[in-house]
This record gives structure tokens, sequence and C-alpha cells, in this order.
């Protein structure tokens, strides 16, 4: 029945995956901090959440011709991961509340050696995308959805890359001004 209902209208689909996938994101970021101040996302940090909100806008990329599904594909399987990867440290950041986690973190990346630091971000990064990799070496054809969802996580991997090294620069920055 599903399988049906998207062949006959995957825009639909995808739009409506798009929307529970930004809703996850937003929820699972509001949960873990909900004053930003844990944000790993600068741009989403500075604008806050007017600017999280407004990223429902989204939901229209599988309605625009030619490349909205194939763009709207990979928007979905990075807004999942981010929202897997915010929960799984929500309860500690929501226990605790945002200032503890914060100073905790101070903390240790004042007693971490950067390398440490930054070879587990890239590490991370490239595992994470060798997954996406792999799917696209199995499906190669740019036209197929397995492609997009391999995009996905690649692009989630770089991603996390990015917001992961800019935060650490910010972390080591504010460790040693205390």
């Amino acid at each position: 029945m599903l399988a049906a209902l998207f062949a006959s209208h995957p825009e639909h689909c995808l739009a409506a995956a798009l929307l529970l996938a930004r809703l996850a994101d937003i929820g699972s970021t509001r949960l873990a901090t909900p004053n930003l101040r844990l944000e790993m996302n600068p741009l989403a940090r500075m604008l806050g959440w007017p600017f999280a909100w407004a990223t429902l806008g989204l939901c229209v990329l599988p309605y625009v011709a030619d490349w909205g599904s194939a763009a709207a594909v990979p928007v979905i399987v990075m807004s999942l991961f981010v929202s897997a990867s915010n929960l799984s440290r929500a309860w500690v950041m929501r226990t605790v509340g945002e200032d503890e986690y914060l100073a905790f973190m101070r903390g240790a990346f004042a007693r971490a050696r950067p390398s440490l630091v930054y070879g587990s971000i890239a590490v991370s990064g490239a595992l994470t995308a060798s997954a996406g990799l792999l799917l696209m070496l199995f499906y190669p054809d740019p036209e197929a959805w397995a492609h997009d969802f391999a995009l996905g996580i690649v692009l989630y991997a770089a991603a996390l890359v990015l917001h992961s090294t800019v935060h650490a620069r910010r972390m080591f920055s504010a460790a040693a001004s205390v």
C-alpha cells in the first residue's frame, strides 16, 4: 500500500518525509539545547529559532521540477542523522543544563590534545562518509534513489566534520581564555 502511494505520488511522500525529518531535527535540537548555547551549527546558533523554523520551507523541494526530488532525499537523510546525533546526547544536556554541560566541555577541551580532538573528528567523518561512498559504488547511477541517499550520508559527514571542527576551535579558544 505504501509502495503504491509512493509510486503514484512521490513528491507528496518526499515532502511529508522532509517535514517529519526537519521537525525531528528542530525538536531534538530544542530538547538538547533550548537556548542554542550548545548548537554546533554557527549559522543556526546566530540566527536562532526563527531560522530553525524557517527551514521547514525546505519541504517544497520535492515539488521543484527536474531536480527537487534528488535534492530532497539528501536533506531528509541529513536531517534524520542530525536528529539521531542530537538525541544521543540530549538526555545529558537536558539533565545537567546547557551551562553545566558547556562548562564541562570547556574543561575537557582545556585538557585535550588538539590532535586527538581533530583526529577523532576527521576519522568519524571519514567513516561516516565511507558508508555513503560505498553505497554510491553499488548504485553509481545518479538517477537512482540509493545514490541520493548515499549523497545525503556523504553530505552529513561533511557537515559533521565542518561543524565539529568549528565547534572545537571555538571550545579550544574558550578554554584558553579561562
